[in-house]
């Protein structure tokens, strides 16, 4: 985890007044504003603090999606119009801020974090949500890709009429965190193929970059786990607990989202099984490999023994002369003799083993 110091670099600037008279968009923060009555829907960008206070008023729901938290003046200004605290505006745009939730009487702090894929790497980037009676507020890193477009695509095409119905800003809040909640299966799903591919390369090749593979995947599962066991925390006191601008029909998406994000822990528990029985099929493979190689090089020193003894031993110096002579040392075809010898020994041997099944490893 990050140090406090770099809390306090990432945190909003206090103290330095807003700048109402133009927009305040710049290149690092990117304000979207979409307003909804049940009926017509409201889009715009690079939005002044006046459209936000216009916008406040009139539309019975509105969502100001907060891309990229580099431009502190406009943090601010969001914070001025929403009337949210500096403590408030601060969590929200911490970058290591842990999934909570925070009541701030007038409005609920929700931290989450989205889980996407960085090449094989899983990574969860925070995600801060503001519901207030009638606005929601999403902060979140303009790097980011936007993980809402859904929600946003079904509004546009009025699959959910917002502003009607008792559909209000808690419906949208409940959508966006089902937004996040869905966003985690499909990276779990190619998390999976990761480890099937994984597993067959520890059975069949396995080598030390095997072994940070599987490490990478141990600290990729924590990270998941980190990230969820909060998120469920917060999901059951929306879903079960009476909590201010929260109606009953966004309680049961909440506790439907819960229920989501308890199966997500329930295969990441299964994954984390499979995390430690993969660096057991690592090491029973590397042992399987060693004992083959053993294996080789005892039958081959072991073969090699009967030829060494004979040549040792017909190799040392004997007088022809003496009855008790070696023999074969005179004998025309001696030598011929010898290497039959030391050809039907090896022979014998490699029959031998194969009976024994010491050579069928291959099989």
């Amino acid at each position: 985890m990050k140090r406090r110091k770099t809390r306090r670099r990432n945190a909003v600037h206090r103290g330095r007044p807003p700048e109402t008279g133009g927009p305040v968009v710049n290149h690092t923060t990117v304000l979207r504003l979409m307003g909804c009555d049940g009926t017509d829907v409201h889009e715009s960008t690079a939005v002044s603090p006046q459209d936000l206070m216009i916008a406040r008023e009139k539309w019975p729901v509105v969502w100001l999606d907060v891309g990229g938290v580099g431009d502190p003046t406009a943090i601010q200004s969001v914070g001025t119009v929403f009337s949210i605290g500096d403590l408030a505006l601060e969590d929200a745009v911490t970058p290591d801020e842990r999934p909570k939730l925070e009541v701030f009487g007038h409005q609920l702090l929700i931290a989450v974090r989205m889980a996407r894929l960085e090449h094989e790497a899983i990574v969860t980037d925070p995600m801060a949500i503001f519901l207030g009676e009638r606005y929601v507020i999403t902060f979140h890193d303009h790097s980011v890709p936007d993980g809402f477009r859904s929600v946003r695509e079904r509004i546009r095409l009025g699959r959910t009429r917002l502003g009607t119905g008792g559909l209000g800003a808690d419906h949208l809040c409940a959508l966006l965190l089902d937004a996040v909640i869905d966003g985690y299966f499909p990276v779990l799903e190619a998390f999976g193929d990761r480890l099937e591919t994984i597993e067959e390369e520890a059975l069949d090749n396995p080598n030390r970059n095997l072994l940070g593979r599987i490490h990478d995947v141990r600290g990729d599962l924590m990270t998941l786990r980190r990230a969820l066991w909060p998120t469920r925390d917060v999901l059951h006191a929306l879903g079960r607990e009476s909590t201010a601008f929260v109606g009953d029909n966004a309680r049961m998406h909440f506790r439907d989202s819960y229920d989501h994000t308890m199966e997500l822990l329930d295969i990441t528990e299964g994954y984390r099984e499979i995390g430690s029985d993969l660096r057991d099929i690592y090491l029973a493979s590397i042992n399987n490999r060693m004992n083959d190689v053993m294996k080789v090089l005892t039958v081959i020193a072991t073969l090699f023994m009967p030829l060494t003894f004979i040549t040792g031993y017909y190799g040392m110096n004997f007088n022809t002369d003496s009855p008790w002579n070696m023999p074969l040392l005179t004998y025309r075809y001696g030598s011929l003799v010898a290497v039959g010898m030391m050809l039907a020994t090896t022979a014998s041997l490699v029959v031998f083993f194969w009976r024994r099944g010491w050579l069928r490893r291959w099989q």
